[in-house]
């Protein structure tokens, strides 16, 4: 009885922590090259798991939160790199552009503070069930 009490009890343990994790299907690598003395590009790459998407920059108001990049307080485009699909959704009921498997992003910009180009970017991701909350993922280089 004891036995099976143990084994229910490391069940019941392992499920449960398997439960809480956070569900990360989108990570982001960022890489910067030097254009001039007083321009940098930046590289923004999400690498998807299969079955969820991002959207792009330029969704309908009605639509999904949009991808967007913040360095220092200035709100910034970049340009879209990857093959995009442009589709209705039913989840918002809307045609939107998003990404599969992986989407890059880049800018030019001009550096401002000689030492730190810090921001961050702001995205949803959904699997045509369901969607996460917008999450921000913080960037920082030291030039």
């Amino acid at each position: 009885m004891n036995h099976f009490l143990l084994c229910t009890g490391i069940f019941l343990m392992n499920f449960a922590l398997s439960y809480g994790q956070k569900l990360t299907p989108v990570t982001w690598t960022f890489e910067i090259k030097k254009v001039n003395e007083t321009e940098i590009e930046l590289t923004a790459t999400a690498n998807i798991k299969n079955g969820w998407t991002i959207y792009s920059q330029f969704t309908d108001d009605n639509g999904p939160v949009p991808t967007a990049f913040i360095i220092g307080s200035e709100t910034m485009s970049f340009e879209e790199k990857s093959i995009s699909s442009k589709d209705y959704d039913p989840i918002f009921e809307v045609n939107v552009i998003k990404f599969k498997d992986k989407a890059v992003f880049t800018k030019i910009i001009k550096i401002i503070d000689k030492n730190e180009v810090s921001g961050y970017v702001t995205f949803m991701t959904c699997d045509g069930e369901k969607c996460l909350p917008p999450a921000d993922v913080e960037f920082s280089f030291k030039l």
